[in-house]
Order: structure tokens, then C-alpha cells, then sequence
């Protein structure tokens, strides 16, 4: 009996506690806590950060990582559980919900100002517009593309539509020829581009970039339909994958010729990578990225602080601390992706045209370009591409057509 009544002490005792000293070793004000997707930061930098806090403001912090698959379990976690994080990295299209169900404070602009001239690349800024028309929220992280990724030495001819994806060339019954992404928007979102691809095509410069972001808004019957139609065609003959296809094409033992891609995937496996299993291989120079004729998608993967926040201040600075050109070079080849801030963009882009790993040895001019312009999109390719916004109201019929392909 005395035990059972010590036991109950203590798990009153507990229960009184604030649930931030519990399992944690540190007061609350004293942790800056992360929720983000896996392998996205090099966390080397979070040492040098504590350090770098403690300089700029006297106090302690210890940076706490919680990683998370999808981009939607940020919804789940913040929305649906008031979870205990400080800062949150969704995508666009997150961010925008995010702002509109009132979970997210407002950056402090006297730590750090998007805004703030030459910071960032205005290409980007202007994108990041569009789920943050005031620039309030989000920090802008890492940025690509949705395109195409193709095997020359299976296709044998250079590909540039969307045509060439949904299309029958690629279409076989022996073998699976293409693969697309088991992923709800990359997927519509290719299907819708394609579904409006006679009223794109022909369109160019800021009259295509409209064109295409009103495609990228409209959940009308009409145009879940086309993309309900055009997935169905092809999911039978493709095969369905979120990221393992990557490694297979770049080793050349699938018989995929043509894939749904991202540019980040598409330009780590051009170069030499490491796989998931830490081992090194040899990028494959058959493999050509391309953002379609008729248009694509430009994503960003931003920074952002939850309302639910306990360590703001530290937020705020670890945004800073982000912005930074030598911390976001670092990030950046972490990730196998490019930040958009405009000192670390023009020294990633003046490494990879000097060629100092030498990738580019024994590959034509055309290739060479073709992976710059993957990596660094030029402004034509950007006035191709628009931004996924938050369906809202058109969610459920988006997700009703999904759930009837897959």
C-alpha cells in the first residue's frame, strides 16, 4: 500500500509539471524545436547555431529535430493536435492553408526581413506571392521544379510535352515504360497542365505564367475530370513511386524510360550521389531533365512559425541564422536542392559552371546546359511553371478523383 501511494505521488507530481520539463532535460525557453522533412538540413549546423544564439543574445537554446514523411502530417500535427513545435517547413501550398487557419505568427522583420533588398532572388520572391501575398509568414528555404525526367538511351529522341508523358509512345503492355509520382497533387497537378495543354501551348512569358497558375487554381467539375481521365489512362501501364525510381533510372536497372520528377531528384542523380544506403555511385548522363512546352511547377519549401510556438525568439533567429550565405551553401548541398538566397544561389552556380568536381568532363554543351537549367531555371522556364495553392473547397472532389485511380 505504501508503494502503491508513493507511485500515485509521483504521477501526481508529474502531472503538475509543465509538460515542456518532462522527458526533456531543459526548460522550454531553452529548446527550439523542429518539425520537417527528413534528410532536409544538414544538422551539423545546429551546434554552431547554439553557439552562434548564445553571441547574439545571451541565452541557451538546444535545437531539437522531429522529422515527418508528408508534407500534410504538418496539418495533422498543428491543426488537428496543437503539437509542441516551433518552427514547421511545409510546402507552398501548406503555408497558404496554414495562413488561413490562423497557425502561424508573423516573422519578426527586426531578426529577419524577407523583404530586405537583394536577400533573396525576386524570381522567387515573386512566386512565394502567391501563398504569401505579403511576404508575413514564410521564410523561403530550398525552390525547384515538377518536370520530366527521360532516359535518352531508351527514348532515343529528345522529349519537350506533356504529349510525350500522357501519351501512347511511352504506353506498354511487355514493360513499364514511365512512372508517375503516388503522390495526389504532383500527379494532378501534371495531369491538369496536360488536360489544358491546347490552350498553353503558344502562350509565352507572363501571359503563359497566368495561364498556367489559373490551371494550378481551378477545381472545377470539368478539369478534375480531364485529370481523372488522363491518370486512369496511364496507371496501368506506369509504375506508381514516391522516390525509389530516382535510384533505379540513375542505375539503369528499370525499364522506365520516361518519369514524373522533381529537379532536385533529377539533378542528384545526374551528378554522383549517395544512395540510402550511404553508398556512392556514378551519376547518369543519359538522364535529361526537362520543364514541358506547355508548363510545369515551381515549388518552395519554406520556414515558418507555428502560433503554437514556445520559443519564439529562437525561431526567429534560427530563421536569421538560415539566411545566411555560408549556412544555406551548406544546406543546399545537404539537400541536393538550391536556396533561393541570392548570395548562396550565385556562389552554387558559379561552383557548378567552373566545374571544380569535374561532372561535366566527356558531356556535350547540350547536357551541361540541360543540368544547369534544371538546377538554375531561367526565367523562361520559371514563366512556364505556376504554383500549387491550397484547393480549399475543391479539396474533397480532388481527393474523391485520387482515391478512385489508386
Amino acid at each position: 500500500m505504501k508503494r502503491l501511494i508513493s507511485v500515485l505521488l509521483c504521477a501526481i507530481m508529474l502531472i503538475a509539471l509543465p509538460v515542456s520539463l518532462i522527458g526533456c532535460g531543459e526548460p522550454r525557453d531553452e529548446v527550439l524545436k523542429l518539425y520537417m522533412p527528413g534528410e532536409y538540413i544538414d544538422e551539423s549546423i545546429f551546434e554552431s547555431f547554439e553557439k552562434w544564439y548564445k553571441e547574439e543574445t545571451g541565452k541557451k537554446v538546444k535545437v531539437k529535430l522531429e522529422t515527418f514523411e508528408a508534407v500534410e502530417n504538418i496539418q495533422t500535427a498543428v491543426e488537428g493536435g496543437k503539437a509542441d513545435y516551433d518552427l514547421l517547413c511545409p510546402s507552398d501550398y501548406m503555408v497558404e492553408y496554414l495562413i488561413g487557419k490562423n497557425l502561424l505568427q508573423k516573422i519578426d522583420t527586426s531578426i529577419i526581413d524577407v523583404k530586405e533588398e537583394g536577400l533573396f532572388k525576386e524570381e522567387y520572391l515573386e512566386s512565394a506571392r502567391e501563398y504569401d501575398p505579403n511576404l508575413e509568414y514564410s521564410v523561403p528555404y530550398m525552390y525547384g521544379t515538377l518536370g520530366i525526367v527521360y532516359d535518352y538511351s531508351k527514348t532515343n529522341r529528345h522529349i519537350d510535352s506533356w504529349e510525350d508523358y500522357f501519351g501512347n509512345a511511352f504506353s506498354s503492355n511487355d514493360a513499364k515504360l514511365r512512372s508517375i509520382k503516388e503522390s495526389m497533387r504532383d500527379a494532378y497537378a501534371a495531369a491538369c497542365i496536360y488536360g489544358a495543354r491546347a490552350e498553353l501551348v503558344g502562350l509565352e512569358g507572363e501571359a503563359q505564367k497566368q495561364a498556367v497558375q489559373r490551371v494550378f487554381e481551378d477545381t472545377s467539375p470539368e478539369t478534375i475530370e480531364k485529370a481523372r481521365q488522363a491518370l486512369t489512362a496511364i496507371r496501368p501501364t506506369s509504375v506508381w513511386d514516391v522516390d525509389n525510381i530516382k535510384f533505379e533510372m540513375a542505375e539503369g536497372k528499370s525499364t522506365v524510360a520516361i518519369a514524373l520528377m522533381w529537379s532536385c531528384d533529377a539533378g542528384y542523380v545526374m551528378n554522383d550521389y549517395e544512395d540510402d544506403n550511404g553508398d556512392n555511385h556514378e551519376g547518369n548522363r543519359n538522364l535529361w531533365y526537362v520543364v514541358p512546352k506547355e508548363g510545369g511547377n515551381v515549388y518552395i519549401d519554406n520556414f515558418v512559425i507555428s502560433t503554437y510556438a514556445k520559443n519564439v525568439t529562437a525561431a526567429n533567429y534560427f530563421l536569421k541564422y538560415l539566411c545566411t550565405t555560408d549556412i544555406a551553401v551548406i544546406n543546399s548541398e545537404y539537400a541536393g536542392c538550391i536556396s533561393p538566397i541570392t548570395e548562396a544561389y550565385d556562389e552554387l552556380k558559379a561552383y557548378y559552371e567552373d566545374d571544380e568536381d569535374g561532372m561535366f568532363e566527356g558531356v556535350s554543351e547540350d547536357w551541361k546546359a540541360m543540368f544547369m537549367e534544371t538546377m538554375f531555371p531561367s526565367l523562361e522556364t520559371l514563366n512556364r511553371c505556376g504554383v500549387m495553392k491550397d484547393l480549399k473547397g475543391g479539396l474533397t472532389a480532388v481527393n474523391n478523383m485520387w482515391s478512385s485511380i489508386v
